[in-house]
């Protein structure tokens, strides 16, 4: 949460910097729902995911910042989060709305799900029906959805969502 807890850091102007250069792409109005994905395990999908929505949320955005890694969650960690209920219990049916997974956060505009429980079947959830309608109706009801998602070269899931979405954001730590 660097760029809430310390809105005048260096690392906070760099998520703004992020930001603008997503805002500033041409049609950046039709990047609403944006998958955020690396290569490898630990090069700061999460981090920037994370910060990505606060910065975007300070601007007066409604957004949502969704767990979609079912096997490595982190989201929850980081705001604190401890609901066993989250995107696995939607898309296995165990719960059958939206606002049953979602939590508000300190942040003005900020929204997320966490990821719930690990399920047996993370690559086959990720891909379907009921992943395509949370995503519809999370799209009906926020203006920028963020997707932090597992590493591409350890699953298949980001590869499905990915086909889902507007765009991706890859991450790259310097000098992997």
């Amino acid at each position: 949460l660097q760029a809430h807890m310390h809105p005048q850091s260096t690392a906070a102007e760099g998520f703004r910097s992020v930001r603008a250069a997503i805002a500033l792409m041409p049609k950046a109005d039709q990047f609403r729902l944006l998958v955020v994905t690396s290569t490898i395990p630990s090069e700061g999908k999460s981090l920037l995911a994370s910060n990505l929505a606060i910065v975007t949320a300070q601007t007066g955005v409604k957004t949502l910042l969704v767990d979609t890694d079912l096997r490595r969650p982190s989201v929850h960690k980081a705001y604190q989060l401890h609901s066993p209920v989250g995107l696995s219990a939607y898309l296995n049916g165990s719960v059958s709305s939206v606002d049953e997974i979602v939590h508000t956060t300190e942040v003005a505009n900020l929204e997320v799900v966490c990821a719930g429980a690990t399920p047996s079947n993370p690559s086959e959830m990720a891909g379907s029906i009921r992943m395509r309608q949370f995503l519809q109706e999370a799209s009906r009801r926020y203006d920028r959805i963020f997707l932090d998602s597992p590493p591409v070269s350890a699953v298949s899931d980001p590869l499905v969502t990915s086909s889902m979405a507007d765009g991706v954001i890859f991450v790259t730590k310097f000098n992997k």
